[in-house]
């Protein structure tokens, strides 16, 4: 009997997938200090688990495409584990990258398993509220790797910090093994003369351009906060830190109230205008001292950036046609290639010119978002959609 709300194990695994991803990043000025390496360096263990999430929806099809859901969630789940178990006992800075590598080869195939009993177990007209249940879900891990790790840091030590996720994980895969069905995983093969023909729908390639700058400037942010919060106040721990993402929880609440937000407006260039603004608002509050206009600025930052995010989300999925999962594939691909550039590139940025400076430029890239979100607009409404 289909239903709503995923499988308990769906939304766990979820939760405890994006929170492996993003575990690190409250840790990285301790950890680059623990191994004697610079902020660009340490930066390297997000920017290489966010890479294979973006080059996995152009080959993963090819990879993967016989393998069923089953099998391939549990066994990535159960393989995240034992790299967690690795990282807690890691040793070597190689060692922590080649882990972190890994990781990321890991949760394509972990996230595609998610996605596909998402709709597997939802009525088809329920299947938007299982895809808020997920998206929810994955917000929700996204600050939980983050505020967790981070405190688990400030009370104990890094190793734990990262081990603690292992458990789940191992738990969860073994858990996975008793869903039900056979599903087949849903990856698209992306091959030149379709992506051509995706790229030729109106509005398109300004709609990739806008969600890679949107992401871009996401994971750069993200990524520079820990060493500039450190560096601002060398008493702000690891706890500290991780908590600063609190507003993350803002992105739930809008990616469960889009539709209703979306009733307010009677266009799309006004929403779109909404989430910019919120979003441009929350980089210039990121210029206040003390700790108090961070928090403030991660809530507005974050809800910019979901508003937008869900959205753009939806309505690239409109432009699919016959080629909806290749359209989302590629969708997904710009969301993180942006992201893994962004983390890296950042910390450079931020290390040769500092903190308002590296503000200018991100909202810089903002503004190209906007001009993508603009073209994208303009010529969906003169071309129309096939």
């Amino acid at each position: 009997m289909t239903r709503a709300r995923p499988p308990l194990v769906i939304l766990l695994l979820s939760v405890v997938g994006f929170s492996t991803l993003y575990a690190p990043q409250p840790l990285l000025p301790v950890l680059a200090a623990d191994f004697g390496r610079a902020p660009t360096e340490a930066s390297l263990l997000i920017t290489l688990a966010m890479l294979p999430l973006a080059v996995a929806p152009l080959v993963y099809g090819y990879l993967l495409v016989s393998v069923p859901a089953r099998p391939m969630l549990a066994g990535s789940a159960l393989l995240l584990g034992l790299c967690q178990i690795g990282l807690a006992l890691a040793d070597a800075w190689w060692l922590m990258l080649a882990l972190r590598l890994l990781i990321g080869l890991c949760l394509p195939a972990l996230f595609t398993a998610l996605m596909t009993f998402v709709a597997a177990t939802a009525a088809p007209e329920r299947l938007r509220q299982a895809l808020a249940w997920y998206i929810a879900s994955t917000i929700l891990g996204g600050f939980a790797g983050r505020a967790l790790s981070g405190l688990m840091a400030s009370l104990w030590d890094w190793r734990l910090a990262l081990g603690i996720w292992a458990p789940a994980l191992l738990a969860m895969g073994l858990w996975a093994l008793r869903l039900p069905g056979s599903q087949e995983s849903r990856f698209g093969r992306v091959t030149p003369r379709v992506f051509l023909a995706v790229m030729e729908r109106p509005g398109a390639p300004q709609a990739y351009l806008a969600v890679f700058c949107i992401f871009f400037v996401f994971a750069s942010v993200l990524n520079v906060l820990p060493f500039h919060l450190a560096q601002r106040d060398p008493g702000t721990g690891s706890a500290g830190i991780g908590f600063a993402y609190l507003g993350y929880l803002s992105g739930m609440l809008v990616s469960l109230n889009t539709e209703r937000i979306r009733h307010w407006f009677h266009a799309e260039g006004p929403l779109y205008g909404l989430g910019l603004g919120l979003y441009a608002l929350g980089i210039g509050l990121f210029a206040l001292p003390g700790m108090g206009g961070t928090y403030l600025a991660m809530f507005a930052f974050c809800g910019g950036m979901f508003l937008i995010h869900t959205r753009l989300s939806g309505q690239i999925n409109q432009m699919g046609g016959p080629y909806r999962g290749v359209v989302n594939g590629v969708y997904i691909a710009s969301y993180y290639f942006g992201g893994s550039l962004g983390s890296w590139l950042a910390v450079a940025i931020y290390r040769a010119l500092g903190w308002e400076p590296f503000l200018v430029v991100v909202i810089l890239v903002l503004a190209l978002a906007g001009y993508g979100l603009r073209g994208m607009l303009r010529l969906e409404a003169i071309q129309g959609m096939p």
